[in-house]
């Protein structure tokens, strides 16, 4: 009776192991000849671009992918393909390292071919953080990246190449409506991390080129008509400070209004853009009306009109000479 309790329970103990090892052994890394990386092979398609976002530094992107790698230990006898959960084997612990929020169309399962091959199928739609170098707003050109990486693999355990008989491609038409894109490549790259430490990985990139005639109409024009309006106190004689001072008054107030609806558009960064020094060199350009009208309201009240008519009559021409240097000194230096 006690050698049977004794084998019932060596039984109980070895079992269990047997399956551990047998489980550790599926899930280990597929290694087609010694030495060599795993090949993981890609291919991604950006089916649509929703959007780019200067103020937060972001784009939206709805996203395929399709991964295929070569395992040995799940070679089946078919006659088809069998869907196994992504779990249940080995698989690269693929990472997309600039997710901010993302949602999933597809399952987390594989196709397993009769021959070992595996397939695995990736729809997304969420957002990308990518930081922008805004210095040229709103004439400015980005590459926006998508990089994958094989999480917790060095290099030399695995490497990432294009599907084999297939391209990474994009849409023709994206619902961005602001910018233009174009020129999507894909391509294996060790993605770096901190501290210098890199992975292997895979990047999708594309290029955008801000459409400029969208900050023309919204924002360029409008500010040129805003500086314009303050040149209208230069042709009302200084006799009528009270005229000057409610013309020059409405048009500061009217730029304060207009740096806070534009506020909510970029990003608060430590550098100046373009158009951040177009803005400063207007609202400048404002006060310095306004304070003329100070001057000529207090020679006109002094008894010294022919003194402000004169200084009037310069600044009809010399304030438009100062704006035509601060627009090209703001975007064309």
């Amino acid at each position: 009776m006690n050698k049977i309790k004794l084998c019932i329970l060596l039984l109980a103990v070895m079992l269990p192991l047997q399956f551990s090892v047998a489980a550790q052994t599926e899930m280990s890394r597929p290694i087609q000849e010694e030495g060599k990386p795993t090949e993981i092979q890609v291919l991604g398609a950006i089916l649509d671009v929703d959007k780019i976002d200067s103020a937060e530094q972001n784009f939206t992107l709805n996203f395929y992918m399709i991964y295929r790698w070569q395992d040995s230990s799940l070679v089946h006898d078919g006659p088809g393909d069998v869907v196994r959960n992504l779990s249940e084997i080995w698989n690269p612990r693929l990472t997309i390292m600039n997710t901010q929020r993302r949602w999933a169309n597809t399952k987390d399962e594989v196709e397993i071919t009769p021959q070992g091959q595996v397939t695995y199928r990736l729809h997304i739609f969420g957002s990308f953080s990518q930081p922008m170098d805004l210095h040229d707003f709103p004439r400015d050109h980005h590459v926006f990246e998508v990089p994958v990486v094989a999480a917790g693999y060095r290099q030399g355990d695995v490497v990432f190449t294009p599907l084999q008989d297939s391209d990474s491609f994009m849409a023709e038409n994206l619902s961005v409506a602001d910018w233009e894109v174009s020129n999507m490549q894909a391509e294996p790259r060790m993605v770096a991390l901190a501290n210098g430490i890199k992975l292997p990985g895979f990047v999708f990139s594309f290029e955008g080129r801000r459409l400029l005639h969208h900050y023309v109409v919204k924002a360029i024009i409008p500010l040129v008509l805003i500086v314009m309006m303050s040149w209208v106190v230069f042709w009302i004689d200084p006799k009528n400070a009270t005229n000057q001072l409610g013309v020059a008054v409405t048009t500061v107030l009217t730029l304060v209004a207009y740096h806070i609806a534009l506020s909510g558009r970029l990003p608060v960064i430590p550098y100046l853009t373009q158009m951040d020094k177009f803005l400063f060199s207007s609202t400048l350009l404002v006060f310095l009306s306004l304070i003329e009208v100070v001057v000529t309201s207090h020679f006109a009240a002094t008894d010294r009109l022919s003194i402000a008519r004169r200084i009037d009559r310069t600044a009809r021409w010399f304030f438009p000479i100062l704006f035509g240097a601060a627009i090209y000194g703001s975007f064309m230096v």
